[in-house]
């Protein structure tokens, strides 16, 4: 044979080979319609989703390197795994999708019969299923083997789980107790799957998915197959949706775990719990992949192109319109805040009994499986629901209690979204059919942000305004009081003791007008928090002030410019200058119409009852008075406020008291005018607490009944004006609502 005719047949069995070789890599790559029927589809038939899917990507992919193909294929898996398997054996969901995916029946193992009452496992059990297929390679025939774990049903067993995190001793632990238990009885099970089936453990390609509590199970159980080594192939990939936290350990960043991809929705309160601030120092393993939101891209390219496209995925699953709260992490960094200020440790949450209430709760809400009365079975006659009938598919509707009917009024008559969006966001934030939707949406490119954000905690009663460059008012506090109804998007506030928290994105600036209309500088004190783009605290400046008073406010932008910075540039303006903004958004108290009602205490044993009307520039007082069966009496008057230090207040007023004294059975009416002169300090947004000094003007001749024994006890002298006037002086306690 010639030297040219061997390199010819050499060449055409190399490129056979090649064709062959890439012919069976791309056997399986082809669009894959999944029946898509999670926890939350609203639909009572699945949804056909379509996805292009090629399993190569195992073969070409390293598990610290994320791959969205993959990460797809198991936010799909994670999504279908809430169908009830037990129910369906043969014909679920999640068969269904294991079997386009090339699985085998025979080769699927289910662990959906789950019994609460077991006395070992108890309510630390989960439900989860195995599988496995070959799949050819360069190095020949490979095993593939899913592991995908279903998150928490409705029902309240797997979430008493959820809240053990050390129901044993009640003492702080470093893993979580619930997650680590469930961990155990999954990675026995999963063991036996691999030795029943002649796996190997070192040489095969493993897909390990959850959403929620599925999440959080599938990363710790990462993280111990990894430390075991008795799974020792370097082809484990472990992707997870919506993962709480489950260790305090410092060895969750280390680099070993980074096959672990957590993908997370910061808008999310789940992935947050149990927190990480203060004496709390929960994590995940791996890597963390926060989707993007309102407060982490470009707000435009969000409305206008990655929100309709998410929508159009979620629409289909839930017949309505998905509704982020456009907030980011803000409203759960402060539960983050609370829950560790006030359960400063593990020991609290159990004995200042947080875990108790929040278990009745779990209780109320949800059925526990384990007191559960057999389903009846069905009754072969029963009237059976028409094709149409079971195609019908409605949006679930919102059904508010009675006593949430006043708020839900409120709330629709000052917001455009409304008290069913809130509703509808506290659901979306959370559900699989979200990151599901989000995962399909959009590309690796446009998913994942990794901006975070700032939150300036104000000291003090200060009065302000955060707004647009449009002018657009997004916040008004006053007196420290928020007005909830004028907070706007994506501004976040928080109420403190004494405090105030606002939160803004680092997308966008915001300008922000410091006013208090005090008589001396009123001290505000202020630090600026950092977060990173998944809500958690990165550092806190040091503590810097303002002093603002009636000829001096500040201003100053937050947002992009307090994002890295410790100390805020503000300008200071004269009172000139601020009275526009003052102006424009009604930041000066002392024109603004209340109406206080008031009780007070006389020395003299003298009650007064009545109300003030007006603003505190201006407002007229009534007060109807009584001292015993004999001396009874109506005041009327006139007043004015000042502001003097931050919630001191002081008030002029003059009356006109008007009394009924009854002597020798005769009912004699005087005149008395009266002036009082009170300090109040308002620690809340209404109420204050005033301690005053009033005196009574005695005119000889004129009013003397008033001033008899029988009218009043004095417990101080008269003062002498001249020879008709004195002046009886007293004091008077008292508060306003």
């Amino acid at each position: 044979m010639s030297v040219h005719l061997k390199k010819f047949i050499k060449t055409r069995f190399l490129l056979i080979f090649v064709f062959l070789l890439c012919h069976t890599f791309q056997a399986f790559a082809k669009t894959i319609t999944f029946p898509v029927h999670g926890l939350k589809v609203a639909t009572k038939k699945s949804v056909p989703i379509a996805m292009d899917w090629d399993e190569s990507c195992f073969l070409d992919a390293t598990p610290k390197v994320y791959n969205h193909k993959i990460a797809r294929l198991s936010a799909m898996l994670s999504n279908i795994s809430y169908v009830h398997v037990e129910k369906n054996p043969d014909t679920n969901e999640m068969l269904q999708s294991y079997q386009l995916l090339g699985f085998k029946k025979e080769n699927i193992c289910w662990h959906y019969n789950l019994d609460y009452s077991d006395p070992m496992a108890k309510n630390n059990q989960a439900a989860y299923s195995f599988a496995f297929k070959d799949i050819q390679t360069a190095q020949g025939t490979k095993k593939l083997v899913f592991m995908i774990i279903r998150g928490t049903p409705l029902s309240a067993n797997e979430w008493q789980s959820n809240l053990d995190i050390s129901d044993s001793t009640q003492k702080k632990v470093m893993v979580h107790e619930g997650f680590l238990s469930t961990c155990g009885i999954i990675k026995a099970d999963f063991y036996k799957f691999l030795d029943e089936n002649s796996i190997p453990k070192n040489d095969s390609y493993f897909l390990i998915s959850g959403h929620s509590r599925g999440a959080a199970l599938a990363n710790l159980l990462g993280s111990i197959l990894y430390d075991e080594q008795v799974i020792t192939s370097d082809k484990v990939f472990v992707y997870t949706f919506a993962s709480p936290n489950v260790s305090q350990e410092e060895k969750t960043e280390d680099e070993k775990y980074g096959f672990i991809w957590n993908i997370v929705n910061a808008e999310d309160a789940v992935p947050t719990v149990p927190p990480n601030r203060n004496n709390w120092h929960w994590k995940k393993f791996g890597n963390t992949r926060v989707i993007v939101n309102y407060w982490n891209t470009d707000p435009n390219t969000y409305n206008d192109d990655y929100y309709p496209r998410m929508n159009e995925y979620y629409k289909k699953l839930l017949l309505r319109d998905y509704s982020p709260f456009k907030s980011g992490p803000f409203f759960q960094s402060q539960a983050a805040r609370m829950l560790t200020t006030v359960y400063s440790d593990v020991d609290n949450y159990y004995w200042q009994g947080l875990h108790f209430m929040a278990a009745i709760a779990l209780n109320l809400a949800f059925p526990d499986e384990t007191k559960k009365k057999p389903e009846p079975s069905e009754d072969e006659n029963a009237t059976q629901p028409t094709e149409e009938e079971e195609t019908e598919d409605q949006p679930e509707e919102i059904k508010v209690p009675f006593v949430l009917k006043p708020i839900r009024w409120d709330i629709n008559r000052h917001f455009d979204s409304g008290f069913e969006y809130i509703i509808n966001a506290a659901i979306d934030m959370h559900a699989c059919e979200s990151y599901l939707s989000w995962m399909l949406a959009l590309e690796e490119t446009e998913l994942f942000s990794t901006l975070g954000s700032s939150e300036i905690v104000i000291d003090g009663a200060m009065d302000c305004a955060v707004y647009d460059d449009e002018g657009k008012l997004l916040l008004r506090i006053i007196n420290g009081a928020i007005e909830i109804f004028s907070l706007r998007v994506p501004i976040g506030a928080m109420p403190l003791p004494y405090k105030n928290v606002l939160g803004f994105p680092a997308n966008q600036k915001f300008n922000v007008i410091l006013h208090k209309d005090s008589l001396i500088p009123t001290v505000l004190g202020y630090k600026i928090e950092h977060y990173d783009v998944a809500g958690k605290l990165i550092s806190t400046s040091k503590k810097s002030h303002f002093y603002p008073y009636s000829n001096l406010s500040v201003r100053f932008v937050a947002g992009k410019d307090t994002f890295e910075k410790d100390t805020l540039d503000y300008e200071e303006l004269t009172r000139k200058e601020a009275k526009p903004l003052v102006k424009k958004y009604a930041l000066n108290e002392n024109f603004k119409f209340k109406f206080e009602p008031e009780a007070s205490y006389t020395l003299g044993r003298v009650f007064s009852l009545g109300t003030r009307i007006g603003a505190p520039v201006f407002y007229g007082t009534i007060l109807g008075d009584f001292h015993s069966k004999k001396s009874y009496g109506i005041s009327t008057g006139i007043g004015h406020q000042h502001i003097i230090y931050g919630r001191l207040l002081f008030d002029s007023e003059v009356f006109a008291r008007y009394t009924w004294t009854k002597i020798d059975d005769k009912k004699e009416f005087d005149i008395v005018p009266q002036a009082r002169l009170s300090l109040a300090y308002k620690p809340l947004r209404r109420a204050h607490y005033f301690l005053a000094a009033v005196a009574d003007i005695h005119i000889d001749g004129f009013n003397d009944d008033a001033f008899s024994k029988t009218a009043r006890k004095s417990y101080f002298s008269s003062i002498r004006v001249n020879d008709k006037i004195r002046i009886q002086p007293t004091i008077q306690i008292g508060a306003r609502f």
